[in-house]
């Protein structure tokens, strides 16, 4: 078995991987060569971060990740990432607690627990000195709205930037609560993006238009 550790240079990117977040400074590769049982030769590699902490001591090896597991964040040169690349990250997280957990339909539940994932990993993030940057200033989410036993529902299921179900007595509540979920994920994305919601049901339309 042969190992080698391969130092990386500057600007050097901010990767992501089981809810961690580092400074890529070097790889380190190991490697095992092999005569196969047909005779032919065969290689195989392993590559392993090595990543600085937030003033902390250069040369944490992620000995639980190799590089193809991991996210590249961004770099030094802009040192801000993309607000659904943040989401969908956060949603991967959910999914992976979930599934440690035993969660049957865990995929459900990743959706359900995603924003128990922003505040960690943005405190994570602006350790390190990174911010958020969005393609589009503006989002369009669409709402499905629609009564159910319980008062009315509204719910989105595309990934996007956000993602919620919720239930209310009331469609005046329902408007409160589609209004404070909206503020929560502007504040979270630091106010770099902003967030309408479109009708996506007869009953949505002419009611989140004006949340």
């Amino acid at each position: 078995m042969d190992t080698q550790i391969l130092k990386l240079e500057a600007p050097f990117d901010y990767i992501y991987c089981n809810g961690e977040v580092g400074k890529h400074i070097a790889t380190y590769i190991v490697g095992e060569s092999r005569i196969g049982e047909d005779g032919k030769y065969e290689l195989e590699t392993h590559s392993h971060p090595i990543v600085q902490y937030k003033d902390g001591a250069k040369g944490v090896v992620w000995n639980r990740a190799e590089l193809t597991d991991c996210e590249v964040l961004c770099n030094e040169e802009d040192m801000r990432m993309d607000v659904q690349k943040f989401f969908l990250l956060c949603v991967q997280r959910a999914e992976q607690r979930a599934k440690e957990a035993g969660e049957e339909q865990y995929a459900f539940v990743a959706w359900d627990n995603s924003p128990e994932e922003a505040e960690p990993l943005k405190e994570k993030l602006r350790e390190c000195g990174i911010g958020f940057k969005s393609k589009e200033p503006v989002v369009e989410v669409g709402v499905e709205v629609g009564g159910c036993s319980d008062g009315y529902f509204a719910q989105f299921m595309e990934i996007s930037i956000m993602h919620f179900h919720h239930i209310e007595p009331t469609l005046e509540e329902l408007g409160k609560r589609l209004t404070e979920e909206r503020e929560y994920w502007e504040n979270i994305y630091d106010h770099v993006v902003k967030i309408k919601y479109t009708p996506d049901s007869s009953t949505a339309e002419g009611f989140v238009e004006n949340l």
